[in-house]
This record gives C-alpha cells, structure tokens and sequence, in this order.
C-alpha cells in the first residue's frame, strides 16, 4: 500500500474525552451531548513499528466525577488513498463500560497497533524532556505570547515560518501535495482577514505535557486550546490547536 491512512473513528457522549496516540493528542474534546466522527492519525505516527493509544474519559468540564451517560467507543481504520479513499481493514476496537451510578473521576483504555507507513518523520522525538527544563511555564507562555503579537500585527508570514516544520510533517503524514499544503495556510489567512480577533493568554490556562515530556502545550479549564480567535459578530471561535517543544541544544520552544 503506497499511502496508507489511519485513522480513529469513535463516538462519545457526556464526558471530557483525550485520546493519544504514541503519547500525542488527537482529539482532546468537552463533549455535553454526543461526538461520533473519525479522526485523522498518520501525524502522530513518526515511523512504521508499534503504535500506542491512549484513551482519557474524564469528567464534564466543572464536574469532579463522571456522568453516568459517559460513554466511548473507538477503533482503529485503515484506508488506502493511493487513487481513492478505499477502506482496508478495522482493528482495536474498544467500548466502555456503563458508569451508572458509580462515582468514576476517569476510565482509562490502553491499547496498542502496527502501523506501516512510507515516510519517517522528524518531530518532538529529537525534542529535550521538558521537565528537565528550568521555568518551563513561562518560556512556554513566551512562545504562546509571541504568536498572539504576530497575529494581532498581521504578521502573518512570520507566523507561516513559526508553524513549517509542523506543516512539512503533516504534508508529509497526509500525503499533500504542494499546492494543497500552500492550501492549508491560505484557509487560516482568509479567517484571519475576515475578521476574527486573537484573544489574549487567559490567566487559569493550564499547562500539559505531551509526546513523553517532549512537547507540551497550554489549555483552558474547559480542555480548548488556549490559542484561539473570536468573531466580534458571531462569537464563533476558532483554535489553533497547535504543541510545542524544545529541539536539542536549544533553549526556547518552537512549534512542531
């Protein structure tokens, strides 16, 4: 298979859900009704080898124990988008168990899967482990800081060379072609131009660790990014759900 595409297809209902993948996020969601939609993952799978998945059912954003309507059910797809989008093969199917009237604060999934792909990825895993870095809050809010100062000046290709490596990564994982990785960039910039307004770091972010400490990235209490940009007419927000990480020999955070 020349371009195999994996990805996670999943439903969930009344929970705060994260699943990983190698440690990496894929969907990190505050779901108050129901979620049923699959997800890309080739991004976070740097070479072919044994993958890991990581699922997190937490508690509704506010809440202390989990809602006994929360519920996830997840598995593995494989596609092959060689000439089209022709399924393959499913595998680590999981379904959570009912929570009824216990008083859960998380349910927690681990599962591994094989995975071959065509590329090898230059990501986080050359990155320093981010709890050996001194005043590793503040240089990350730096970094978040810096992107907000871009964005509100129009700086727009300043932030395009911030975010390359990120997006020759996911060009690359998602097999995009030039024009369509160019694309990419061109949708961000006309949200950009239309209006919507960078919000400035809220104050209770908070600050977790991804990729086994080697990357790491700043949310708000109701598990969103805290990078994100509002509609002064609509109110519609939309994130940019970006991490960061330090490379090796490097002392301030870039994004990967």
């Amino acid at each position: 298979m020349q371009q195999p595409y994996y990805v996670i297809d999943f439903s969930a209902s009344a929970c705060m859900l994260e699943i990983r993948v190698n440690d990496y996020p894929v969907i990190h969601m505050n779901i108050i009704h129901q979620v049923s939609t699959m997800i890309p993952i080739n991004y976070t799978i740097l070479e072919s080898g044994e993958q890991t998945v990581t699922a997190s059912i937490l508690p509704i954003a506010g809440k202390t124990e989990l809602d006994k309507e929360a519920e996830l059910k997840f598995n593995v797809k494989l596609f092959d988008v060689t000439n089209n989008f022709v399924f393959d093969s499913q595998f680590g199917e999981y379904q959570s168990k009912p929570v009824e009237d216990q008083k859960l604060p998380v349910i927690r999934h681990n599962a591994t899967f094989k995975a071959e792909v065509p590329y090898m990825l230059n990501a986080w895993q050359k990155g320093r482990n981010l709890k050996d870095v001194k005043d590793i809050r503040e240089k990350l809010e730096l970094a978040y800081n810096k992107i907000i100062r871009q964005i509100q000046s129009g700086r727009y290709e300043d932030y395009k060379k911030m975010i390359a490596a990120r997006e020759e990564n996911m060009a690359k994982s998602m097999y995009l072609s030039t024009g369509e990785s160019e694309g990419r960039f061109k949708e961000l910039l006309q949200e950009f131009n239309a209006g919507m307004q960078v919000q400035p770091l809220p104050q209770d972010v908070v600050m977790i660790y991804y990729a086994h400490d080697k990357a790491a990235v700043l949310r708000r209490l109701n598990g969103d990014s805290a990078l994100y940009l509002v509609d002064p007419k609509t109110r519609e927000e939309l994130m940019l759900d970006i991490s960061f990480y330090i490379p090796e020999g490097k002392e301030q955070f870039e994004v990967i």
